[in-house]
């Protein structure tokens, strides 16, 4: 093999080379490396010697294959970094209501005392009491986590409520909520369910 078809073989590989460093998304400061090898390579391209060429080839070939071995690092680093980000990512989602489990248990565990409390003897008017009690540890339990109630004591609102009833009234104003059949709630800032309400009309 002559020194033209030696030169061509390994500009050749050098590209090869390029082409496969080139997908790894090398940082600034690999092309910067990358750049001035390539300049030192376009220096050769003069009539130099034959030993010389071959041994700044040699040279050449050291410094591709340690920026090849940098860029193959890096490459792993960052899908080993996307795999740990997916992971996280689908725990995060499996386990989003944990908090919201935490918090509502010890308004489950009283549901449970309550009703061992039960007997023959206790009254109406205790058991009635007991449910408020429950309820609004429960709604407490909610808040914590974020849980408002749609309020009502507003005017109709339609991203807020729905009317399912009319009630003529000429007393009050028009869109005035004078019942709630069902409570809405909302948590945080965004509706999760609207309050059904009763609303006046004038006729």
């Amino acid at each position: 093999m002559n020194m033209a078809e030696d030169m061509s073989n390994t500009n050749k590989d050098i590209n090869e080379l390029h082409q496969t460093i080139g997908k790894k998304a090398p940082s600034a400061n690999d092309i910067g490396e990358q750049e001035a090898v390539d300049k030192e390579w376009e220096s050769l391209k003069d009539d130099t010697p034959a030993a010389t060429q071959d041994k700044a080839f040699e040279e050449l070939e050291k410094k591709y294959n340690e920026l090849d071995d940098q860029y193959k690092r890096l490459w792993a680093d960052q899908q080993n970094m996307m795999q740990r980000f997916q992971k996280e990512r689908q725990d995060n989602a499996k386990y989003a209501a944990v908090p919201t489990i935490e918090a509502v248990l010890p308004a489950l565990d009283n549901f449970e005392f309550a009703k061992k409390s039960l007997n023959e003897e206790t009254k109406f008017e205790d058991i009635i009491k007991s449910i408020d009690m429950l309820r609004e540890q429960l709604l407490m339990s909610l808040k914590s986590v974020g849980l408002e109630e749609v309020a009502t004591n507003i005017a109709f609102d339609p991203q807020l409520h729905e009317a399912i009833a009319n009630v003529p009234n000429p007393e009050i104003d028009e869109g005035t909520i004078v019942d709630v059949a069902k409570k809405g709630y909302k948590l945080k800032d965004r509706v999760i369910r609207v309050a059904s309400v009763v609303v006046s009309t004038k006729e």
